[in-house]
């Protein structure tokens, strides 16, 4: 890990000031794989839709953004104006995000 940032830390990161209003908690990883101790919290509420009150207790966990497995959860997260999702490009793991209703905007390509 790059710095001490949770990965409930890198979410509010990517909300940019934003409230996170809901939140859904997918599988750790690919199809729960590598999950433990600190996902397990987490992996017993996936699918259901949470408040960022709910959830960050769950998510606030150290994570390797670095290469091999996804060392998070999958989520989905919206903000009054953004949707959240992590995003993995060659092995190495972040959270992107996109807006969430039509907006005049640039336009960006995660993975590149």
């Amino acid at each position: 890990m790059s710095d001490e940032r949770t990965f409930a830390d890198d979410i509010e990161v990517e909300a940019e000031g934003e409230a996170i209003e809901a939140i859904v908690i997918g599988n750790m990883g690919w199809d729960d794989y590598g999950a433990d101790e600190r996902h397990q919290p987490g992996l017993a509420r996936k699918g259901e839709v949470l408040s960022w009150a709910e959830a960050r207790p769950l998510l606030d966990y150290e994570y390797d953004r670095s290469y091999g497995a996804p060392d998070c959860h999958s989520i989905t997260a919206w903000t009054e104006s953004r949707v959240l999702w992590v995003t993995q490009y060659d092995g190495s793991t972040y959270l992107s995000s996109a807006v969430r209703n039509p907006t005049a905007h640039k336009p960006t390509m995660p993975g590149g």
